[in-house]
C-alpha cells in the first residue's frame, strides 16, 4: 500500500520522456528545429517532414505570421475583408484556431502526408496578406519523436485561483530584464527589437522568437498520452510582467518608469516573471493541471515535466467575473485639482465577452477624495482623451467636493469607447462576426462588480464624463445607457462616427470601411440592462453608434441628461455632425443643455446651477424624473443649416429645478423649475415634456389636468395628451427666476405597455438597491403581455430562488436572507424574451 502511494504521489511531482516535442518546420535558414523545410510559392505551401517521418502526431500548427491591421488601426490593404484560406490534400479547409485566431489547426493534414510518406502541402486558396513582409513561416508539429535540440524550461511555475480566474505565473528563461526598474525607452528598444515590423524582428529577422505555452489538462500530467492531450490553452510573448500600457496607447516614453504587473494584492511580479491569467468557462467547478512550455521557433521539448518548475499545482475552478488586483495606493496626493485625495490602481486581465482577445491587461484606477460621502458616494466614470490615459485627460473630477468618487480606465485599441470588431488582429475576416462593445462591457464589469460593492458606491449617481474621444464615447455609449448613468458631460465630442472629417478613419479601423456595412451585436450587455441586440438582426454598426438615427428608431427610451458642447470652428471633429445631434435631441424631446463657439476643440460644456464648467449644483439621479426643455425663447437658434446660426449660443443652460421636491406618482407629476439668476432675462417661454419618468401613466391617448403656479397663484393651466410614444409635452409655459411648479394629474390615464404604444421602451430589468442587504425589488418593463418567470440563481448556474409567484404586476421584492454575500443572477422570461440582471448581496 505505502508503495502504491508513493507511485500515486509521483505521478503528480513529474514525468520524464526522451520522446516527446514539437519539431518546427520552416521558411527561413537557421530558424525552427528544420530551417528551409518549408517552401512557399506559386499558391502552395509544401513542407519536407522525413525528419520525424513514422511518429505519431498529437497536434500541428501552421503559423502564416500575417502582419498588418493590428487592432485599432486602420486595415489599409483591405485584407481585413477577406478570410486566409488553406486546403489540405484532401480537400478540407483548415480550421483557424482560437483562442487568438491568428494560426491554423493543421494535424489531419500532417497526420495524412506522413502516413502517405510524402511532404505535406496547403494549397493557398486565398492569401490575405500570408508571408508578407518577409515574414517567417512555420509549422509546428507536436509528436512522440524527441526533440531535434534539447531546449531548456521554465521555473517556479505556479497556479492560483480567484474569482473565475486561474492565474499561471512562472519565470521565464533568460528574461530580457533582471533590475526591478526600466525607463520606457529601455522597455521600447527592446520590444520593437523581438515583436515590431521593423527589420530584425523575431518574425523575419534572425533573433530566435521566443514564446511561452500555456497547457491545461483535468488529470495529472503524469503520462504522455495525458501531456499529448492537454489543452494548448495559448501562448504569450516574453516581458509580460512589465505594464507599459499603464500609461495609455503608446505613451510610454523617455526615462518614465515601467511599472510591473500585481500577482497579489500590493505584491508585484518579480523582474523576468511570465504572467498568464485564464478565465473559467465551464459551469460548476472543475480541477485543472497547467504546464508553462518554453518555446524556441515554435519547438518545444517535453523530455521533462515538474510541478514546481514547468508544471503547476492543481487547481480548483469556477465562474467568477474576473480577478481585480490592487497594485498600488497612493495617498495624499493632488490628482486632477483636488489635493489630498487617495488612489487606488487595480489590474484585471480580460477575457472575452470583455475584450476580444484572453489574458489582456487593464489598469483601473479609482480615486477617493479627501472626504467622501458615506456610506453611498457618488461615481464619475471617466473616459479620457485620444493621448490620455487612466490619469489623465477626461476634464473635471466632477463632484469631488460633495465626496465623489472617480474611477478610469485606459482605453486600447482606440475605438471611442464604443466597440471594436471581434476579428480584429486575427486571420478572421471582418465579414464574419460582428462589431461589439468590449470596452464597455469590461469597464461597466469592474465598475458593477469590483467598485460598487467594493465602494458601496449609489448606483443611482453615477455619472459619465470626458473629453474629445472621451466626449465622443460619453456621447455615444452614454445616451444609450439611460439605465447605467444618471448624467453625461461631454466636451468636444463625435455624436455620428460616418461624418467626422478628421476620425471617421479611426472609426473605420474598429468598424471597418463605412462600405463594409459591417453589423453590431451586443450580448454582452444585456446582464446590464441593455436590449439585446443579435448577430442575427444584422444592424449595421455605423447606423447604430450614428446619434440621429438611434434617437429616431428609439423614441421612447430614457437618457440620462446631457451637457455636451462643440466648437463651430473644430474642423477635426465637424461642426455639421454636432449640429445635427443637437436638433435631433430637441425633436426627441431628450433632456440636454449644449454650448457651442469658436474655442474650436477647446470648447467646454456648461454645468447647470453655477454657469460653470467645473462644477455642478444639480444632483441627477438615474431614479428620478426630470423636465425636458424644448422651444426656450432665450435659446439661441441653430437654423435651418449648420451654418445658419450665431458663431456661439447655447440652449438650456440656464434652466433648473428642484430634485428634492419631485412627486413622481402613478396619477400624478409635479416639478419646481426656474431660471438661473444669470439669465439674460428675467423670464423664459419653453415647453416642458416629462421624461425618465419612474411611476406616472403615461401610455398612449392618456389625458390629463396642468396647472403651472408660483406659490398659491396659478399662472397658467390646461390639458395635455400623451403622444403615441407616451410623451406629454405642456406648451409655452414662463419661467422666471422665482420658484413656479408645473403640476399634472391623471384625467384619463393608462399605463405604457408594447401594446398601446408605437414604438415602446425596450425591455428592461432592473434591481433597486444594487448592491443590497437583505432586499432587492425587481422590476421588469416592456416585456409586452406574456406570462412573466422570475428566478434568481447563483454563478455556477443553481436554482437559488423562484419568484414567479409572488410577481404583482412588473414587480417583486427578493428577500435573500440566510443567503451568503456575493453576486448572484436574476433571469426574468416572458415568451420568447429573457433579461438577466447581476445583483450583488452584501453583508
Amino acid at each position: 500500500m505505502k508503495f502504491t502511494a508513493l507511485l500515486v504521489l509521483a505521478a503528480f511531482i513529474g514525468y520524464s520522456s526522451a520522446a516527446l516535442s514539437t519539431h518546427s518546420f520552416t521558411n527561413k535558414a537557421g530558424r525552427g528545429s528544420h530551417p528551409n523545410a518549408l517552401t512557399y510559392g506559386s499558391g502552395r505551401v509544401v513542407v519536407n517532414l522525413s525528419a520525424i517521418s513514422g511518429a505519431t502526431v498529437y497536434r500541428a500548427i501552421f503559423d502564416p505570421n500575417r502582419h498588418y491591421g493590428n487592432s485599432g488601426s486602420y486595415p489599409a490593404s483591405g485584407n481585413a475583408m477577406q478570410n486566409m484560406i488553406l486546403v489540405s490534400k484532401a480537400d478540407d479547409t483548415l480550421a483557424i484556431r482560437g483562442p487568438r485566431y491568428r494560426t491554423f489547426d493543421a494535424t489531419a493534414a500532417v497526420q495524412a502526408a506522413l502516413t502517405a510518406g510524402t511532404p505535406c502541402t496547403l494549397t493557398v486558396a486565398n492569401a490575405a496578406g500570408l508571408g508578407g513582409d518577409g515574414a517567417m513561416l512555420s509549422l509546428d508539429v507536436m509528436c512522440n519523436a524527441a526533440a531535434a535540440a534539447s531546449i531548456a524550461q521554465v521555473d517556479s511555475a505556479t497556479a492560483r485561483f480567484d474569482n473565475g480566474d486561474a492565474i499561471i505565473t512562472f519565470k521565464e528563461l533568460n528574461p530580457i530584464f533582471t533590475a526591478s526598474t526600466i525607463t520606457c525607452d529601455q522597455y521600447n528598444t527592446e520590444y520593437n527589437a523581438r515583436f515590431s515590423t521593423a527589420t530584425g524582428a523575431d518574425w523575419s529577422g534572425t533573433i530566435e522568437k521566443i514564446r511561452y505555452r500555456i497547457y491545461r489538462s483535468a488529470q495529472p500530467l503524469a503520462t504522455e498520452g495525458a501531456l499529448a492531450a492537454a489543452e494548448l490553452v495559448d501562448e504569450i510573448k516574453p516581458l509580460t510582467c512589465w505594464d507599459a500600457p499603464y500609461y495609455g496607447s503608446g505613451n510610454c516614453t523617455g526615462t518614465n518608469i515601467v511599472p510591473r504587473y500585481p500577482i497579489n494584492n500590493l505584491e508585484l511580479a518579480s523582474p523576468g516573471m511570465g504572467i498568464y491569467v485564464d478565465r473559467y468557462k465551464g459551469i460548476g467547478s472543475e480541477t485543472f493541471y497547467y504546464f508553462v512550455s518554453h518555446t524556441v521557433d515554435g519547438a518545444e521539448d517535453f523530455s521533462i515535466l515538474t510541478e514546481g518548475a514547468n508544471a503547476t499545482n492543481s487547481v480548483l475552478e469556477s465562474g467568477g467575473p474576473g480577478m481585480v488586483l490592487l497594485r498600488e495606493i497612493k495617498s495624499n496626493v493632488s490628482f486632477n485639482y483636488v489635493s489630498n485625495c487617495t488612489l487606488y490602481y487595480y489590474v484585471r486581465w480580460e477575457a472575452p465577452p470583455y475584450c476580444n482577445m484572453p489574458s489582456s491587461p487593464y489598469d483601473y484606477l479609482v480615486g477617493v477624495p479627501p472626504n467622501p460621502k458615506r456610506p453611498n458616494p457618488m461615481a464619475q466614470v471617466s473616459l479620457h482623451c485620444w493621448g490620455g490615459s487612466i490619469n489623465s485627460c477626461y476634464g473635471w473630477w466632477y463632484r469631488a467636493e460633495e465626496g465623489g468618487l472617480i474611477i478610469s480606465t485606459n482605453q486600447y485599441p482606440y475605438d471611442w469607447w464604443t466597440s471594436y470588431h471581434e476579428n480584429s488582429g486575427t486571420l478572421k475576416s471582418f465579414a464574419d462576426g460582428t462589431v461589439q462593445p468590449f470596452t464597455e462591457a469590461r469597464y461597466l464589469s469592474f465598475i458593477y462588480y469590483f467598485a460598487v460593492p467594493n465602494y458601496n458606491i449609489d448606483v443611482e449617481r453615477i455619472h459619465l464624463a470626458g473629453s474629445s474621444m472621451g466626449g465622443a464615447g460619453t456621447s455615444l455609449w452614454g445616451m444609450r445607457s439611460g439605465q447605467i448613468f444618471s448624467h453625461l458631460i461631454s466636451w468636444v465630442g463625435v455624436h455620428i462616427p460616418k461624418e467626422s472629417p478628421t476620425f471617421t478613419g479611426s472609426f473605420m479601423g474598429n468598424y471597418g470601411d463605412t462600405s463594409w456595412n459591417t453589423t453590431f451585436s451586443n450580448e454582452q450587455m444585456e446582464q446590464f440592462g441593455y436590449p439585446v441586440i443579435h448577430p442575427s438582426d444584422n444592424v449595421n454598426v455605423w447606423d447604430y453608434w450614428d446619434n440621429t438615427k438611434w434617437l429616431a428608431a428609439n423614441p421612447v427610451a430614457e437618457t440620462p441628461w446631457l451637457s455636451h458642447s462643440n466648437g463651430t470652428n473644430d474642423n477635426g471633429i465637424g461642426w455639421p455632425q454636432a449640429w445635427k445631434n443637437a436638433q435631433s435631441l430637441m425633436g426627441a424631446k431628450r433632456g440636454f443643455n449644449f454650448s457651442w463657439g469658436t474655442s474650436g476643440h477647446s470648447q467646454r460644456a456648461v454645468l447647470l446651477g453655477q454657469q460653470s464648467d467645473r462644477y455642478c449644483t444639480m444632483d441627477f439621479r438615474k431614479n428620478q424624473s426630470y423636465p425636458v426643455f424644448t422651444g426656450g425663447s432665450l435659446d439661441k437658434p441653430l437654423g435651418s443649416a449648420p451654418w445658419d446660426h450665431d458663431s456661439s449660443g447655447n440652449i438650456n443652460n440656464y434652466v433648473f429645478w428642484d430634485v428634492a421636491t419631485v412627486v413622481d406618482e402613478a396619477d400624478r407629476w409635479e416639478m419646481t423649475v426656474w431660471l438661473d439668476d444669470g439669465a439674460s432675462q428675467a423670464t423664459e417661454t419653453v415647453d416642458i415634456t416629462p421624461r425618465r419618468l419612474q411611476q406616472l401613466a403615461h401610455g398612449a391617448g392618456s389625458t390629463y389636468a396642468w396647472e403651472f403656479v408660483e406659490g398659491l397663484t396659478t399662472i397658467a393651466s390646461g390639458t395635455a395628451n400623451a403622444d403615441a410614444n407616451g410623451c406629454i409635452t405642456v406648451p409655452n409655459l414662463t419661467l422666471s427666476k422665482t420658484h413656479r411648479t408645473l403640476k399634472l394629474t391623471c384625467d384619463n390615464c393608462v399605463v405604457a405597455t408594447r401594446d398601446n404604444a408605437t414604438d415602446w421602451t425596450q425591455p428592461v430589468l432592473t434591481a433597486v438597491p444594487n448592491p443590497f442587504n437583505p432586499a432587492v425589488t425587481i422590476q421588469v418593463k416592456g416585456m409586452g403581455k406574456a406570462s412573466l418567470s422570475v428566478r434568481v440563481y447563483d454563478l455556477s448556474g443553481k436554482l437559488v430562488a423562484d419568484l414567479t409567484e409572488q410577481v404583482l404586476g412588473s414587480q417583486v421584492v427578493w428577500n435573500a436572507s440566510g443567503q451568503a454575500s456575493g453576486m448572484y443572477v436574476i433571469k426574468a422570461v416572458s415568451g420568447k424574451r429573457t433579461l438577466t440582471r447581476t445583483v450583488v448581496l452584501t453583508r
